[in-house]
């Protein structure tokens, strides 16, 4: 048996770390982490963050001490604003009261137990999320679906991988991934599928690059877009939106009309192939008809499929940009059926690879944290539902699975659900219709939030606030996308009385009268009560492939000390295992002990609501959206990070220049997204991206309210669901755009000073040092200063006493109010947008402001803003070019050479290298712009 060694320990109340092993918040790459105290001796808090170090861990199988950049910012996280620190009550309408945690939690047993009393246990429901740590999912769904009786019991994870879990379970028998992360390494082919990963699993993606060159595997993107992840591509099949599922039932028919199948595998160990192959032939039809569905060419599809057939190991990857689609289950069964036909289940390097988007979104579907699973995979049978109730000692288990994310706030909007707990996530800016999401949060009678933060958009609903553990404080499990289970540790002091979401939970269920069944003590009490519950599914469920039965005796040492380890976990000696593959022997977690292929019909309806281009959408847009590089969410970890912000600094609406032509738009112009489901319409900044497809647009997903004015893109789609997984489709939905007329815009640094209710834009930028504003109205705002004397003065004339000053200066209209000689306010405005280093200018502000300092604002205002392009290093295009300059003149003549020179010298690209691509189009340009400089020389 083998252990980490933990060096944790606890004195005198307060944690002291000379050395701890973590794993990452993020993405379900699930990277190990060691963090480390400078000073050993030293107790300390999370304010305390220079204390510590951070960097990837060397012995964690998931990223072998790789990290991306939000990974390496992770201690940059720890000092959030607004950290929720005690239980609060609503006093009326945005204003709340702290309170003690016994009358939270009096308070929100008492008014869930009413509720149940007078409406039933499906009055009440859960909204959980793949933030929380496996421990607090188990107690939950354990409270929720054993205690109250209610199955109303779902996940944020229905958003980004139940088409996944569908697809598995109709396949496998049960929602599990067969291959791990050595198989992108050891593939002579890897397709990645609706999947930017160089941007959203930075980590797995320079495994695939690092296969690339040691040993030649081919890369095929299928994306929409010209992502960071396909212009580093072997092959990119740019389809239309939605049309993946008609390029992989043709490949399963091209498998099979060609003679690939592998004809023993499939009569021994698969059924449904003849009538699977049927509707995909239906379904696709020729190479033609295919070429036409997804708008690409005969010949690239051609090459795709040969190149699939002829590779010995192919593995397919797919995310958010498979699962995301109303279509999401189908089309991950036709991924599922190519590797049927080829019998490569289970092979290494071969094989279909589920990515999670969410660290421990695996975790919580071990644990029952969707609504239509109970605990350890099982389902709502009689047998499956008897076993989980006598071990739980309960009567109460529902006998039907329970609503899921969406059902659940619609019936919250109909007055169905009364009381709600959320935990852990934002649901008002990250479902669909967000203004129904908004009405069935004003009609619940009570709601209680559970975070790390009180400035989320739902928080604002909420009656009861409670203060939960974040990333560091907080002590239990994570499971990756392949299956490691390892230990999220505490090595920061919890700020507050914030506590464990797990302890909340048994908190109330006390409250309810369930105190026997809730008495656990720590976070190590709740794993082994968990494994012991597996270990039982496991003897009873022989065939079920998900065990961590082996860890059922674990002690709260060997807890605390446990290793990365991949499930299942039959014995004991099984930890510490890695690149474990799954239905390798060609038996599955069906009730025959066969896989089976699944029909997935294209149907007519879905065909409509996917491709029409009639003449109601003429003046429309397809509207995708995604993960940005360097943000998390809904930003609520991030957003306040200063280098992390700096990218991409507000809401960008991207669109080829056709598509800005014909709807009346230029670049750098406020663009107006309509739909018919918001009250106002969603504003962003239009930006050209040529390698759009026309009439597509893309807008990322992070923004809300919280950092800017009109919302996130959720307010402009509506709830339209997977048949099968119910996951919303959000990669693909008409909307119309039109341009925003402004006046006025500009930004504002220090102290808040334009008036919030005259803008019609307004976005939140955290800087070094500080915060600004991005600004802008229809209206003139700029003399709408509040309340101060308006005298104008001209620079060199500067009071020590209060005043504004106002000039222009490059057709810019530059306002600062100072007072006591420092610089407190600083608003820059124009008619067209700024183009400003705002890190730059922020360092004036609070300074001493004098003549000198004018200068200095002019100065900076003459340079303009650099992009950044490596948010790991802080480098920006103007460093990348001016050393490509130097480098080229020097000899270093080529694309490589020139990367070669600034990965060493400057870093950028050469730390997580989800920026490469950025690199090397920097390159290029250097590249170009020197050979014409040559040939006019010539």
């Amino acid at each position: 048996m083998r252990f980490a060694i933990s060096q944790a320990e606890q004195i005198k109340g307060k944690l002291v770390m000379p050395s701890c092993k973590t794993t990452c918040a993020y993405c379900g790459v699930g990277c190990g982490i060691k963090v480390e105290n400078r000073f050993n001796d030293q107790a300390f808090h999370a304010s305390d963050r220079d204390f510590l170090t951070l960097a990837g861990d060397m012995d964690h199988s998931a990223n072998s001490g790789d990290l991306c950049g939000k990974g390496l910012a992770l201690l940059d996280s720890l000092n959030l604003p607004n950290k929720l620190l005690y239980p609060r009550m609503k006093k009326a309408v945005g204003e709340y009261e702290d309170i003690s945690w016994s009358k939270a939690i009096s308070e929100v047993a008492n008014k869930f137990k009413s509720t149940i009393d007078k409406h039933g246990p499906d009055s009440v429901a859960f909204y959980l999320s793949g933030q929380l740590l496996t421990e607090d999912y188990y107690v939950a769904n354990k409270l929720a679906k054993g205690f109250i009786g209610s199955a109303n019991v779902d996940t944020n994870s229905r958003l980004c991988m139940s088409s996944a879990v569908s697809a598995h379970m109709r396949a496998f028998g049960e929602d599990v991934v067969p291959g791990c992360y050595e198989d992108l390494q050891l593939a002579d082919v890897v397709v990645l599928v609706g999947a930017n990963t160089a941007w959203t699993h930075p980590v797995l993606f320079k495994k695939i690059l690092a296969a690339r060159v040691e040993h030649g595997t081919k890369l095929v993107v299928i994306d929409p877009r010209v992502t960071a992840t396909a212009s580093q591509a072997d092959l990119h099949l740019q389809l239309i939106p939605g049309s993946d599922l008609q390029l992989f039932n043709g490949l399963f028919c091209a498998i099979a009309s060609d003679k690939n199948c592998n004809d023993k595998y499939i009569e021994q160990s698969t059924e449904g192939f003849e009538q699977a192959l049927k509707m995909a032939q239906e379904s696709a039809g020729s190479v033609i008809d295919i070429a036409l569905h997804t708008g690409l060419h005969p010949e690239t599809i051609a090459e795709f499929y040969a190149l699939y057939q002829q590779s010995n190991r192919v593995v397919t990857a797919s995310s958010q940009g498979v699962n995301q689609s109303i279509l999401g289950t189908n089309t991950s069964n036709a991924i599922i059926n190519c590797h049927l036909a080829l019998g490569d289940i289970g092979q290494a390097g071969s094989g279909p690879l589920s990515l999670t988007g969410q660290p421990n979104a695996m975790g919580g579907r071990e644990v029952g944290g969707l609504a239509t699973q109970l605990a350890c995979h099982l389902g709502f049978s009689k047998q499956e539902r008897q076993l989980v109730a006598n071990y739980w000692h309960t009567d109460r288990l529902p006998k039907s699975k329970g609503k899921t994310a969406t059902e659940i706030f619609a019936a919250m909007a109909s007055g169905e659900i009364k009381a709600v707990w959320i935990l852990g996530t934002n649901p008002v800016v990250s479902l669909p219709d967000t203004a129904l999401v908004k009405q069935a949060l004003t009609e619940c009678e009570f709601v209680v939030v559970s975070d790390i933060t009180a400035d989320t958009d739902t928080a604002q609903y909420a009656d009861i606030l409670l203060p939960a553990q974040g990333w560091s404080e907080k002590s239990g499990t994570v499971t990756n996308s392949e299956r490691t289970i390892s230990r999220q540790r505490r090595f920061v002091q919890p700020q507050g009385d914030s506590k464990a979401d797990w302890w909340a939970l048994c908190e109330v269920a006390n409250a309810l009268g369930f105190s026997k069944e809730f008495d656990f003590k720590s976070s190590a009490d709740v794993f082994k009560e968990y494994a012991q519950l597996s270990a039982r599914v496991k003897q009873s469920f022989p065939h079920k492939q998900f065990s961590i039965a082996g860890l059922a005796d674990l002690t709260a040492q060997q807890y605390e000390r446990l290793v990365p380890t991949q499930w299942p976990i039959n014995d004991v000696e099984a930890m510490g295992q890695k690149n474990l593959r799954l239905f390798s022997d060609g038996l599955f977690a069906t009730t025959t002990g066969k896989a089976q292929f699944v029909a997935t019909p294209f149907t007519a309806v879905i065909t409509s609501h996917l491709l029409d281009n009639t003449a109601s959408n003429i003046n429309k847009v397809r509207l995708n959206s995604g993960r940005s590089r360097d943000q998390w969410h809904t930003m609520t970890k991030t957003g306040h990070i200063a280098k992390l912000a700096a990218a991409e600094y507000q809401p960008e609406l991207k669109l080829d220049q056709s598509t800005l032509t014909k709807h009346g738009l230029l670049e750098g112009e406020l663009v107006a997204i309509v739909t018919g489901n918001q009250a106002n319409p969603l504003i962003a900044r239009a930006a050209v991206e040529p390698s759009l497809l026309s009439d597509s647009a893309f807008l990322s997903m992070h923004w809300s309210s919280q950092f800017s004015k009109s919302g996130g893109v959720n307010n402009v789609l509506s709830v339209a669901v997977d048949p099968h997984s119910k996951q919303p489709g959000f990669k693909n939905q008409w909307v119309e755009i039109k341009p925003v007329q402004v006046v006025e815009q500009g930004t504002e640094w220090g102290q808040s000073v334009v008036d919030p209710e005259l803008l019609c834009w307004d976005v939140k930028q955290q800087l070094q040092g500080g915060v600004c504003r991005h600004v802008a109205a229809n209206i003139a705002f700029s003399l709408s200063l509040t309340e101060v004397e308006n005298t104008q003065f001209p620079p060199s004339k500067l009071s020590t006493n209060g005043h504004v000053m106002q000039w222009k200066y490059q057709h810019k209209l530059i306002t600062c109010m100072v007072n006591k000689g420092r610089l407190k306010t600083l608003v820059i405005t124009a008619i067209e947008p700024l183009d400003i280093d705002s890190n730059a200018i922020q360092s004036l502000i609070n300074e001493s402001f004098s003549a000198g300092s004018t200068k200095k604002l002019h100065q900076i205002l003459r340079a303009g803003r650099s992009q950044i392009v490596c948010a790991c290093t802080g480098v920006t295009q103007n460093d990348i070019e001016l050393q490509m300059n130097i480098d080229f003149a020097t000899g270093a003549d080529n694309a490589l050479s020139l990367i070669d020179k600034v990965q060493q010298k400057l870093r950028c690209s050469a730390v997580c290298g989800s920026c490469l691509n950025q690199v090397k189009g920097i390159a290029d340009i250097v590249i170009a712009q020197k050979q014409r400089q040559n040939r006019e020389v010539a």
